[in-house]
């Protein structure tokens, strides 16, 4: 009975790494990419950011030999580093070899935060000033964004929306202060006008100056994300249970349904999980799946008029983010196992 449980744990073990985000630092170079990821510390790229000096910030990651597993445990005991790069080719400086895991996000400060499913932190040097902690039975985080006023939004999975304000004070909304008609929140946009978008399960709760509008006539899927266009237009990702229904667009009076097309025109199915713009294009990742599994992705633009596909990304190879820098005029792919790919900006 021993050896079935240490066979199944092994089992278990081979499948939870078979999902791990990895990234290996020869697959980095590629003709639309670059090595940027050549004697990176550890094996594992978890997250990439520039901050507002156009840094680059990244928490990678790798088994942490130094600590001692029992053969009949299933525990993979991790290490994360925090690194940065003050360009492509430089070299990466570790500025703390045992970080927290965790997505990072400059405030207008140019102060580094960090948030995992149960914690936001506020980084200070090698120290991690806990701001917001999730009870151990209670939701998970899913975004955190920066507003022009330097407040911090965060939100997810039943946690409700949090706000924090210069000096650290939080406020809370939930369905006992707010109009919340979902409790599953997955995505946050903040517009030029300083718009704070909230992406819920069946629509969209728009705050401006403290007054707050729910539109939810116009889908009854998740908003995996968020963006606005040029001309001020906020687009948002769905699908998954709608095929027919993947990104809508709404110009301020009425939702309207898009369909992402590539370079043929034809129309691109699947579940739209990321929209960035680079204050001109429109950066869709159209995902599809077999068996409610990832199968394949498309990277998409559109200008308004025209539609585009991006052949230079892998379609096998789940993108995890799309990183637009305007100062270098790049956009970085950055994707689960075969590196960060560049696709200049035009």
């Amino acid at each position: 009975m021993k050896t079935l449980i240490i066979n199944f744990l092994i089992v278990v073990t081979l499948a939870a790494l078979a999902t791990l985000p990895s990234c290996n630092k020869q697959e980095g170079m590629n003709k639309a990419g670059y090595l940027i990821l050549e004697d990176m510390p550890g094996t594992s790229l978890n997250h990439m950011v520039l901050d507002n000096n156009h840094v680059f910030y990244f928490v990678t990651s790798e088994f942490d030999k130094e600590v001692e597993v029992p053969v009949w445990s299933s525990y993979m005991p991790f290490r994360y580093y925090l690194s940065r790069k003050t360009s492509e080719t430089g070299n990466f400086e570790v500025m703390n070899d045992r970080f927290v895991n965790g997505k990072l996000c400059f405030d207008k400060n140019n102060h580094l935060w960090c948030y995992d499913y149960k914690t936001v932190y506020k980084i200070e040097g090698n120290s991690y000033n806990k701001i917001v902690e999730l009870p151990p039975n209670q939701g998970s985080f899913q975004f955190l964004a920066v507003d022009h006023n330097n407040n911090i939004w965060a939100g997810g999975m039943q946690t409700g929306l949090y706000k924090i304000d210069n000096h650290l004070n939080i406020t809370h909304y939930d369905t006992n202060n707010a109009i919340f008609p979902s409790i599953i929140l997955d995505a946050i946009h903040i517009d030029q006008n300083n718009t704070v978008w909230v992406g819920f399960w069946g629509g969209v709760i728009k705050i401006s100056d403290d007054q707050w509008i729910v539109h939810n006539n116009f889908t009854s899927q998740r908003i995996w994300c968020m963006v606005t266009d040029k001309n001020g237009h906020l687009w948002a990702g769905t699908g998954w249970s709608d095929a027919n229904q993947s990104l809508v667009r709404f110009d301020g009076t009425r939702w309207e349904t898009i369909n992402p097309r590539n370079d043929n025109n034809e129309i691109v199915q699947g579940t739209v999980r990321s929209l960035r713009s680079d204050g001109q294009k429109m950066y869709v990742v159209s995902e599809q799946v077999k068996n409610l599994t990832f199968h394949s992705n498309e990277l998409l633009t559109f200008d308004g008029v025209k539609w585009e596909k991006v052949h230079e990304v892998p379609e096998d190879d789940r993108i995890a983010d799309l990183i637009v820098d305007n100062y270098r005029k790049i956009v970085y792919v950055r994707t689960s196992n075969k590196g960060i790919f560049k696709i200049p900006i035009k």
